[in-house]
């Protein structure tokens, strides 16, 4: 880090989920906006405290602390159940004069943040609304990168949001409530939960970055803490790990030296890390084990087959083509659909590919545009239709919400009518 700014940014996306949750296991789920005002002004005196004075040798432990005083503080100001603050003052162990050693925190940090996780994917609370508050709480998403990420109105993310914490305070849900069937039965809208935080990372949706390593990470470290887990560590959580790790390893051949995307034609594939790819297979091979076929067993499979190809050219189409159908089948979502018209249209031409994408109707089309229309100009390209593409590639700008698209969709433009 270059500075204390940075590094509280940085503990904001990589620490507040954590500290969030602990701080909710000790104040009680009710008290759960408490917690997240608390963290967030504990970042914000740290962002003046620390250039001032020098970042602590701690500081987690810091930020916890601070946090922690700053919530009871609120508790006894506002005279709320003294029970609670009674407890949160007998677990502080007096904060404010003995340091909190970060070693004392990992200890118990991982179960909590779970606990807190699967605790926001309670049956009582809308699907929807569950991944809203996870993203919230524990992953410290911005109301906006929520409606980016879930495709809705930030008026809607913060009817969802009041409305998932109104049922938590309504059944007095506390982490006691979390019996190993209940984790079982919630890993799915879990797994969905991270999945959209990995994209939000691999995919930016707004900003001036086309890649956010940090959310892509994020992610990864909580596939890898459900999938460690001896209740969630299941053949899916595995196969969604790999994938997530797959994904990851082609992170720096999918962007160029001016930190813009590169088609995957075009990718230097040295750039692509070995490492995490074999990572990635030893989580598959444990993914491999029993009979189950999750979407996330698919999706690995499709990444290992661009993972495993020397050059583009080299790619197994029919096999991507095949497994992209067996994906539809299951879960025909309007971009697994289109990724299904992709691939079959490099095993079948591009005039299939096209087919493929029209039968998509206008709804589904709006949910992934400006996607469908860069899809869309690819294959008039590839059909050699320069104006047909062009009209698709002007249709995409419009409806680019990154700078980083605009910015791609704009050299295609450009590309184009060098060619015209």
């Amino acid at each position: 880090m270059n500075s204390s700014s940075e590094l509280v940014e940085h503990f904001f996306r990589h620490e507040y989920g954590r500290l969030v949750a602990l701080l909710t296991r000790d104040l009680g789920v009710r008290n759960l906006e408490l917690a997240e005002d608390v963290v967030q002004s504990a970042m914000s005196r740290a962002l003046v405290t620390w250039p001032r004075s020098g970042t602590p040798s701690d500081p987690t432990a810091w930020l916890f602390r601070t946090a922690k005083n700053l919530a009871i503080d609120s508790l006894r100001r506002q005279k709320l159940a003294d029970e609670y603050s009674e407890a949160a003052c007998s677990r502080s162990d007096d904060c404010s004069r003995e340091p909190l050693r970060l070693l004392e925190l990992d200890s118990e940090i991982g179960d909590e943040t779970l606990r807190l996780f699967f605790l926001c994917c309670h049956p009582v609370i809308a699907i929807e609304s569950q991944v809203a508050l996870a993203l919230k709480t524990v992953s410290g998403f911005g109301i906006h990168e929520i409606a980016s990420g879930l495709q809705t109105s930030l008026a809607t993310v913060e009817k969802r949001l009041s409305r998932a914490k109104e049922k938590l305070r309504e059944h007095q849900l506390e982490f006691s409530d979390l019996s190993p069937t209940a984790i079982v039965e919630r890993l799915p809208a879990v797994l969905s939960t991270i999945y959209l935080i990995f994209n939000e990372g691999y995919a930016a949706s707004s900003g001036e970055n086309a890649i956010r390593l940090d959310l892509c990470w994020e992610a990864i470290r909580l596939a890898k803490m459900v999938a460690a887990h001896p209740l969630c560590g299941s053949p899916e959580a595995h196969a969604f790990t790999a994938l997530l790790l797959l994904h990851v390893a082609r992170m720096y051949g999918r962007i160029d030296t001016n930190g813009l995307v590169v088609l995957l034609a075009e990718q230097d594939r040295a750039r692509w890390d070995g490492g995490l790819i074999r990572e990635a297979m030893a989580y598959a091979e444990r993914a491999a084990q029993g009979t189950e076929l999750s979407r996330f067993h698919l999706e690995a499979a499709i990444a290992w087959e661009h993972c495993r190809a020397v050059d583009f050219s080299q790619t197994d189409w029919s096999r991507i083509a095949n497994l992209y159908e067996m994906l539809r089948q299951r879960f025909a979502t309007p971009m697994i659909r289109l990724n299904a018209a992709v691939a079959r249209s490099y095993v079948d031409g591009p005039l299939v590919g096209t087919k493929l994408l029209l039968e998509l109707d206008d709804v589904d089309r709006k949910r992934i545009r400006p996607w469908w229309d860069c899809c869309m100009a690819q294959m008039y390209e590839r059909l050699e239709q320069p104006e047909k593409a062009l009209s698709h590639w002007t249709d995409a700008s419009a409806l680019a919400a990154s700078e980083p698209q605009r910015i791609f969709i704009h050299r295609q433009m450009e590309r184009l009518n060098r060619l015209k």
